[in-house]
């Protein structure tokens, strides 16, 4: 299973990203939703951030623990009890879809832990949260890649948009 997710359509509204921190941490957190949403100073460009699990699955080999698999459902996980926090994987996903935060009492060391979309066990809330069908579901076989591809392509131009805007610091090598 897959998320697709059309830039377009969203709004900005940040429903996905209600549910989701709701659904994962029991309140209302936009640090610790699964899925952000990315946009320009002026919220005219909205790209809503998730996993679509990619063909090569950069996270998985750069975790020394061994925290991230893939399960039955072709999502990439992480098991929270052994992520030690160190932030590989999240540097490791192009489409900066795994975020590392400091949650005191969790992750294998009791304070970091990267936090990324599980699909909710193949029933996600985002979807059932926007109202604008900015978010679906569909078939691996339609090519996860192919919807990853797309959203790497979008979020690397809203990333130049707004760092030539000055709005975030540039990351691109001179």
């Amino acid at each position: 299973m897959v998320l697709d997710i059309d830039p377009q359509k969203c709004t900005g509204c940040l429903a996905c990203v209600v549910f989701c921190s709701l659904q994962h941490e029991d309140q209302v957190s936009t640090q610790l939703s699964r899925i952000q949403i990315l946009h320009d100073e002026n919220r005219i460009v909205l790209l809503p951030i998730t996993c679509i699990p990619c063909d090569d699955k950069p996270c998985i080999p750069v975790c020394p623990e061994g925290a991230i698999a893939v399960n039955n459902l072709g999502v990439v996980i992480i098991t929270e009890a052994l992520c030690t926090g160190c932030g590989r994987c999240a540097r490791a996903c192009e489409i900066g879809a795994i975020r590392v935060q400091r949650l005191p009492g969790r992750g294998k060391n009791g304070r970091l832990v990267s936090l990324k979309c599980d699909l909710c066990g193949g029933d996600p809330w985002c979807i059932k949260a926007c109202s604008f069908d900015a978010i679906r579901k569909v078939d691996e076989m339609q090519g996860g890649q192919a919807v990853y591809d797309q959203l790497n392509t979008a979020r690397r131009e809203l990333t130049a948009q707004l760092e030539d805007a000055g709005v975030l610091q540039s990351r691109r090598s001179t």
